[in-house]
């Protein structure tokens, strides 16, 4: 007979195959097409490049040493790992020498695409303020879904480390190489064009296929080690986090088609 903590990884890891099947062929790269559906992605998936950064500072708080004086950390490689990730999506260069983080990199593309920028703005003086993410999100302008995804990120930071470090890994750089190439695929098919937003996704697809993946992969088997129990809430917690983006996605697709739907409606 096999164990039920066996029985339940392979649960867990079938359905996390089945989550990552439904994001690699989502409808929403379909029905970006035109400058409308874009301008409506960004706005939504606005969200997750904010938040990402709340996720990504936090394992960094956890692995590194963030207070004066200085001490020395207790897994010295494990900081490297989370430190390189660190410096490009805060401090990243673009292309023309600018040092910029990846969040005002893809602000740059809602203006160029003429998108709302005015609710993510102000979600940002409100945690600028102080106030948590969660709570900041109740009293945002941006849409519904975004703010479903944003609570879903901001109950992931209390947990554990080598929990945020298996949604890190799992929900966010091992699948945005698959959820952007098609994204960029479908602006370039549709003449649908953004520069900015272009090469951001770009970016994304080499560093997270390149080098951010396998360092998140490398984070979490160092944070998990032979810890059957450590392994098993990690995938709990990739599922979530998974299933969580599929909403999102769902929830864009719906938004884009009837977008587009106003816009073929004729005067």
């Amino acid at each position: 007979m096999i164990p039920n903590t066996q029985l339940e990884r392979s649960k867990n890891r079938s359905a996390l195959h089945e989550a990552r099947t439904r994001l690699r062929g989502h409808r929403l790269y379909r029905v970006i097409r035109t400058p409308e559906a874009l301008r409506t992605f960004v706005e939504h998936h606005v969200i997750c490049v904010l938040d990402f950064m709340s996720l990504v500072k936090s394992l960094q708080f956890d692995l590194t040493c963030t207070t004066v004086p200085w001490t020395p950390v207790q897994d010295p490689d494990a900081a490297r790992l989370i430190q390189s990730i660190v410096l490009d999506e805060e401090t990243d260069v673009r292309s023309d020498g600018r040092v910029q983080s990846h969040f005002e990199w893809y602000c740059e593309a809602m203006e160029e695409l003429g998108a709302d920028l005015a609710p993510i703005r102000q979600l940002v003086d409100e945690l600028k303020l102080g106030r948590s993410l969660a709570d900041a999100l109740d009293s945002s302008r941006l849409p519904a879904a975004a703010r479903a995804f944003g609570r879903s990120t901001a109950s992931f930071l209390p947990r554990d480390t080598h929990v945020r470090a298996a949604v890190f890994l799992y929900g966010r750089e091992e699948v945005i190489p698959e959820m952007f190439l098609p994204i960029v695929d479908g602006m370039e098919n549709g003449g649908v064009g953004c520069e900015a937003l272009r090469s951001y996704l770009v970016r994304h697809v080499e560093i997270d296929g390149g080098t951010h993946g396998p360092l998140a992969e490398g984070l979490l088997d160092r944070l998990c080690q032979r810890n059957a129990t450590f392994r098993e809430e990690a995938e709990v917690a990739a599922l979530e986090a998974l299933e969580a983006r599929v909403q999102l996605w769902d929830a864009i697709a719906e938004a884009c088609e009837t977008s587009d739907a106003v816009q073929e409606q004729p005067a």
